[in-house]
């Protein structure tokens, strides 16, 4: 085992540093989660993700106890609505059930962008 002697005021530093990247990450975190709240996700992903049945929330949005939006026959949910209802607990689901649909959501907005070609790589292609 080797042993490494610093002075108080390097070490001193380098905690200060390391502080300020464990809050740098922390803030970053927080970020990337409230800016997810505000997307949407379809019924059928709800569904699977809190592994609930679709009759359930058809029964949730009979009786008004979750907001929603429909474009043709679909129904889509803010992922801050499904928080509501989870920490409400209208919705009878896990936390770590709820990560798993945001983690879900979060590749899935990944592999969209990853997908877009802008007209100028088409131009060089």
């Amino acid at each position: 085992m080797e042993l490494l002697t610093i002075e108080h005021s390097a070490f001193q530093q380098l905690i200060s540093k390391i502080e300020a990247m464990d809050e740098y990450i922390r803030k970053a975190k927080l970020e990337q989660q409230s800016s997810l709240d505000d997307d949407w996700v379809d019924g059928q992903a709800v569904c699977e993700y809190l592994c609930i049945c679709d009759k359930t929330l058809q029964r949730l949005r009979s009786a008004g106890k979750i907001t929603y939006s429909t474009i043709g026959n679909k129904y889509y949910y803010q992922i801050a609505e499904i928080k509501r209802c989870l920490r409400a607990h209208t919705i009878k689901s896990s936390e770590e059930m709820l990560q798993n649909l945001i983690a879900h959501k979060r590749n899935s907005k990944a592999k969209a962008s990853a997908n877009v070609q802008y007209p100028e790589e088409r131009w060089f292609k």
